[in-house]
C-alpha cells in the first residue's frame, strides 16, 4: 500500500530541479494546478459512478505523480485505477480517500 512508500522521492525531485533550473517553479505550479484538476475529476466521476472516467483521471494523475517523484500518491492512483478496472466502486472510493490524503501531504511538502 501507499503508506509504505515515501511521499516524495527527493532524489528525483532534485534531478528535476537541476534539469529544469529556472523553469522548475513553473513545473511545480503546473503539477499542483493539475493535481487539483485531477482531484476534481476523480470526485465528479465517483459522484456520477462513472468508473471509466475515474480510471482515466487516476491514470493521468498517476503519470504526472511519477514524473514529480510523488511515490505514495502515484501508488494511490494506481490503486484507484485498478479498482475502477475491476468495476469496484467501494474500492474506488477508498482509493480516492487515499489519493486525497497523499495529495494533501505532497502539496504541503512541495509548496
Amino acid at each position: 500500500m501507499s503508506d509504505h512508500l515515501p511521499d516524495i522521492d527527493h532524489a528525483a525531485l532534485d534531478a528535476l530541479r537541476e534539469l529544469m533550473q529556472d523553469d522548475y517553479p513553473l513545473l511545480l505550479e503546473t503539477f499542483l494546478t493539475d493535481a487539483n484538476l485531477r482531484l476534481s475529476q476523480l470526485s465528479a466521476a465517483l459522484q456520477s459512478e462513472d468508473l471509466e472516467a475515474f480510471r482515466q483521471a487516476a491514470h493521468s494523475f498517476k503519470g504526472s505523480c511519477g514524473n514529480m517523484g510523488a511515490l505514495a500518491l502515484e501508488n494511490a492512483c494506481l490503486d484507484g485505477e485498478r479498482a475502477a478496472l475491476k468495476g469496484d466502486l467501494a474500492a474506488a472510493k477508498v482509493s480516492y480517500s487515499n489519493i486525497l490524503a497523499c495529495s494533501s501531504r505532497v502539496q504541503t511538502q512541495l509548496s
